[in-house]
């Protein structure tokens, strides 16, 4: 009776590949190999399957081998169903019923298949088992332990025997992310949007300080353009204005008085700001059906908002025949509503300060990225990162400072996005991107590494093919990491 424990390493391998058929490991110190050994991952089991030829293995009349496949990996441990090797008076009492399971493994239960008395000559024994697929056993390491039991069933562990590698890890796609490069900015352009709500006399175009809330309004404009003149880093560049009417009356008319009422706010703006008239486009839209649609919505109160959405939506009309439905609406109510509740709104001019922002010395950008990073380019930002280590948080400060100020700006979104990645952050990544201008490819590259490692391998592969076609080569890359990966 051997009493001693034998424990071998029978291999290393990867889930989803294939020992060659007919290679050959030697186990148990050279008395028993392994041959035609196969590992293979479909869907969500593994199969595994072998031969083990133990034609010179020497087993003791009351001896069991016990030869235990296992996998395992980073502490992870998957025990397979035993291979018993029984000497010839072991494998006789068990034959008489006399014999308790050697391991309280649930696999043993069936296990006559997997017992064989230790017969004289060539003998080789067939091994074949399915267990359920788990992602860290990918890599995993198999081993075989190997035990002798006798006569008292207390399995005893011998020694071990490492053998080859012999396939391959799991493949790991490297997906592409690469750093944008801010295009250049010579010269900083930047613009503040803002609405002038003057009151004209019915039909007029003339401002008058003193009629009803002009004296407000006329002076938030020249504030406005104070802020900017007063500011050492801004010049005005130009102002464009544009004018809206409320819909009573005809259109050709309104169209036509909502340019004069513009014309009359730049020059307005011209004389009292000090700005050359040159300087000052205005445009007159005509009538604001937009807006007028926009305020019904939000007045929720209103009577029929329905019928009232109905005529402002129906393009088969012209406005003009629009309007007429509007004042026929019943009870005559709806229309005055319209009338004193919205049109007031629409009678307004939009008009835009377009600005030119002087450049920086570093120490100056510093300071103005907590204050004012608008003035700031996205290279003068990248500058100021340029100062910290990459893995620092004042470096990543400085990167979401730009993604926020110009989050529509690929380079902006994609840097900080990558970031993001780094930490782990996906769904946050995903949510910076998509405000972007997703008609980049290198936005919609970004966004298909964001999704791939937030696990939406369909959603990744949709906005690679995107960027793909818009000519990004690291989408085409992915596209094949993607696929050999899966």
């Amino acid at each position: 009776m051997n009493n001693n424990i034998r424990i071998l390493l029978l291999l290393l391998f990867t889930v989803g590949w294939l020992l060659p058929v007919g290679a050959q490991q030697p186990i148990m110190g050279g008395e028993a190999s392994v041959t035609d050994l196969e590992v293979v991952h479909e869907g969500q089991q593994l199969h595994v399957s072998m031969s083990l030829d133990v034609t010179n293995l020497t087993v003791g009349g009351d001896e069991t081998v016990i030869l235990t496949p296992v996998l395992t990996r980073d502490g992870r441990v998957a025990e397979l169903p035993a291979v018993e090797i029984m000497g010839r008076r072991a494998y006789l009492h068990y034959l008489r019923g006399g014999e308790n399971p050697v391991s309280g493994h649930a696999a043993y239960a069936e296990r006559t298949a997997r017992r064989s008395e230790r017969r004289a000559g060539a003998q080789i024994i067939a091994y074949e088992t399915t267990l359920p697929y788990e992602d860290w056993m990918s890599g995993a390491l198999v081993s075989v332990r190997e035990g002798s039991c006798g006569c008292s069933n207390t399995p005893l562990a011998l020694g071990e025997s490492p053998l080859e590698r012999v396939l391959e890890p799991a493949y790991e796609p490297h997906y592409l992310l690469t750093f944008v490069e801010p295009d250049p900015e010579p010269v900083k352009i930047r613009e503040e949007s803002l609405s002038a709500y003057v009151n004209f006399r019915i039909d007029r175009w003339a401002i008058l300080e003193d009629y009803k809330n002009n004296a407000s309004e006329l002076a938030a404009i020249r504030g406005s353009f104070e802020r900017v003149k007063d500011d050492r880093d801004l010049t005005v560049a130009s102002v464009e204005i544009d004018g809206w009417a409320s819909p009573e009356g005809t259109e050709a008319h309104n169209r036509q008085l909502s340019q004069r009422r513009a014309d009359a706010l730049a020059d307005y703006i011209a004389s009292a700001c000090g700005i050359d008239r040159a300087s000052v486009g205005a445009t007159g839209h005509g009538e604001d059906w937009a807006g007028l649609r926009a305020g019904v919505e939000a007045l929720t109160g209103l009577l029929d908002q329905h019928k009232v959405l109905a005529v402002i939506d129906d393009t088969e009309l012209s406005f003009d025949a629009r309007e007429s439905k509007l004042k026929k609406l019943i009870p005559p109510t709806i229309y005055q509503r319209l009338y004193n509740e919205i049109y007031p709104s629409l009678r307004r001019n939009d008009y835009r300060i377009v600005y030119r922002v002087r450049n920086f010395d570093i120490e100056e950008a510093k300071a103005l990225l907590e204050t004012a990073p608008q003035k700031l380019s996205l290279g003068e930002m990248y500058r100021i990162a340029g100062l910290y280590e990459k893995d620092s948080e004042a470096y990543d400060h400085v990167l979401e400072v730009a993604a926020r100020t110009y989050p529509t700006q690929p380079a902006a979104a994609v840097n900080h996005a990558l970031r993001l990645l780094e930490r782990g952050e996906y769904d946050a990544a995903v949510t910076l991107l998509r405000q972007s201008d997703t008609s980049d490819p290198r936005v919609l590259n970004a966004l298909g590494v964001a999704y791939v490692r937030g696990g939406d391998t369909e959603a990744a592969r949709e906005a690679w093919e995107q960027a793909a076609k818009g000519g990004s080569a690291d989408a085409e890359h992915n596209l094949g990491e993607l696929s050999r990966a899966l």
